[in-house]
């Protein structure tokens, strides 16, 4: 007679068949995923200053442009490697992105035409649908039920720690390496170096180290069109699902305001003071660092919060922070400015406070009998808000103004709140 062992990381309890390092392998790799793609994002604008010299009141455009096209290609792509990996297994396909963002990073400081750069960035957007894909999938797979939550929010933390140290750490180098005599171009080529082989790592470390062989139960994938009529059904059933579909819409909609126009503005502000390319790459990482450290902290603060109060207050209490965030942000984007770090910080709470409030809504208000089909819109209606700010917030950064977008997103931040609030109302007289 045997009997099987429950393997636990700490306090979480994991799924049959899920060991220890399983676990810890996929944290390390959530770390390093979040953390590609946020060093990505940052260091974009330096790539269109020191590679392609595109004009300051053209970058606006041209990260709009690289944002909606990585976005268009993983979207087509996450249900097909999804399905891949039902097939093959999680371990291969989370390695062999990787492995794709390794070529990518090795490709991208060769562009020196921007089609060259779109190029690399419809590329390497293939290896972001790939591993973005398995960051939710091998997430939903490890944990048993009752510790879903708490493994949910640890590897919440190792994505913030993950984008917060890759800035932070690669974000420098190429002003260490113009320190040594180095030109800009080549420091940006040996730092998105150092990213691949990261990345290559990352891959050893996964085919080694996550469960292998493919899943012992796969779930019915609904078709687009049934997911959108029964999720759209559930939300006029339930006004507050529409609350967490626009959540979800704002709280991805400010991850590109953070990840791409915040350093944008940045970086070229310090240019326009006088410093070099590398050295306004490294003053932009002080603000940037600021806003996901105080979003590190501020998500176990919220989180408290979360328990003692109505989920929708605590949804419109996070678009009032995000609303004054974002708008702050319009108005502040010099890093040498006494109140960079203050709005820094306002941007990291309205952040954080948007991605946590759009989570909770919908856990709180998703039918249980159709939980997949709300949660597969919360996702088309995340990934509308990235294409609507890299879109309309790209062409607003050249054409009206650098603060823009900030105030762009800060607006429908407030907007929603005053959706959030007239449900709050409706339903105290109900």
């Amino acid at each position: 007679m045997t009997t099987s062992i429950e393997a636990k990381l700490g306090p979480v309890r994991l799924a049959p068949g899920y060991t220890r390092w399983n676990a810890q392998t996929y944290l390390f790799a959530a770390f390093i995923t979040i953390g590609m793609l946020a060093f990505i994002s940052f260091i974009q604008p330096y790539l269109l200053n020191a590679n392609l010299k595109v004009p300051a009141d053209e970058q606006g455009r041209a990260l709009g442009l690289l944002g909606f096209a990585n976005e268009i290609v993983s979207l087509l792509l996450v249900a097909p490697f999804g399905a891949l990996s039902d097939k093959i297994g999680r371990r291969p396909v989370y390695a062999i992105g990787f492995v794709w963002l390794a070529a990518g990073f090795f490709l991208y400081p060769l562009a020196q035409t921007f089609p060259q750069l779109l190029a690399c960035a419809l590329f390497f957007s293939v290896g972001v649908a790939a591993v973005g894909c398995m960051l939710a999938t091998v997430l939903a797979d490890t944990p048993q039920e009752d510790s879903r939550g708490l493994f949910v929010g640890i590897t919440g933390f190792f994505q913030g720690l993950g984008a917060t140290l890759a800035v932070l750490v690669l974000g420098k180098v190429p002003q260490r390496l113009a320190a040594d005599g180095m030109d800009a171009a080549m420091a940006g080529r040996v730092t998105l170096g150092i990213a691949a082989a990261l990345c290559l790592l990352t891959a050893l470390v996964c085919w080694l180290g996550l469960k292998r062989g493919t899943p012992s139960q796969i779930g019915e994938r609904e078709p687009l069109r049934v997911l959108l009529r029964t999720g759209i059904n559930a939300a006029r059933a339930n006004p507050r699902i529409w609350f967490a579909y626009m959540l979800q819409f704002v709280s991805f909609a400010d991850r590109v305001v953070i990840g791409t126009f915040f350093s944008a503005r940045l970086q070229q502000t310090a240019i326009a003071n006088g410093q070099t390319v590398a050295e306004a790459a490294s003053a932009a990482t002080k603000p940037y660092v600021i806003a996901n450290v105080s979003a590190l902290l501020f998500a176990i603060i919220f989180g408290l919060m979360l328990d003692k109060m109505n989920r929708i207050t605590a949804g419109v209490v996070a678009m009032a922070v995000a609303g004054v965030g974002y708008i702050s942000g319009g108005f502040v984007g010099d890093p040498t400015s006494e109140w960079i770090i203050l709005v820094a910080v306002l941007l990291g709470l309205g952040q954080i406070c948007a991605i946590i409030a759009s989570q909770t809504v919908l856990g709180q208000e998703a039918p249980q009998d159709v939980r997949g089909a709300v949660f597969g819109l919360a996702g088309i209606f995340a990934s509308c808000g990235i294409l609507f700010t890299t879109a309309v917030g790209g062409l607003m950064y050249d054409i009206v103004g650098k603060g823009a977008p900030f105030f762009v997103i800060g607006i429908v931040n407030a907007s929603i709140m005053i959706f959030g609030l007239y449900l709050l109302r409706s339903h105290s007289k109900a």
